[in-house]
């Protein structure tokens, strides 16, 4: 097995840092979530509105927040004030979800505070949240 090409493993080697499944991303926040593409900001839609806990709703915002990164090749992640300024929670519930999740090791946390998920969380969460029954808050 001389050359490179023949090799299995070289199947794993990508050259994109950023590499995801963006189709298994959009089929996850389709129900809940468009992005705009002028202002970049978020439009919720109804299936958001019916996740049951903060910790959800802030996994879907986050998770959202790198689907932008992806399209617009800008920073991933959302600090505090981003995801209250949204208007979704107030700060509070915002900041208890974001440890929530932190502390649990669901969601990663840069030097600039800045909260953002994870690229190997997102076939655990399209499985999460395209099976109810899967949702554990």
């Amino acid at each position: 097995m001389n050359n490179q090409t023949d090799d299995p493993l070289r199947s794993l080697v990508s050259g994109d840092t950023k590499a995801i499944d963006r189709q298994a991303l959009a089929n996850l926040l389709a129900p809940y979530v468009r992005i705009d593409q002028t202002t970049m900001g978020f439009g919720f839609l109804p299936a958001f509105a019916k996740l049951s806990s903060n910790d959800e709703k802030v996994e879907i915002i986050l998770t959202a927040a790198k689907a932008r990164a992806l399209i617009f090749d800008s920073q991933d992640g959302m600090g505090p004030k981003e995801v209250a300024a949204l208007e979704i929670m107030p700060l509070g519930s915002v900041k208890s979800a974001l440890k929530h999740l932190y502390d649990t090791h669901k969601i990663q946390k840069d030097n600039d505070s800045r909260y953002s998920m994870p690229t190997y969380r997102i076939y655990e969460l399209t499985d999460k949240y395209a099976n109810p029954s899967n949702r554990q808050g």
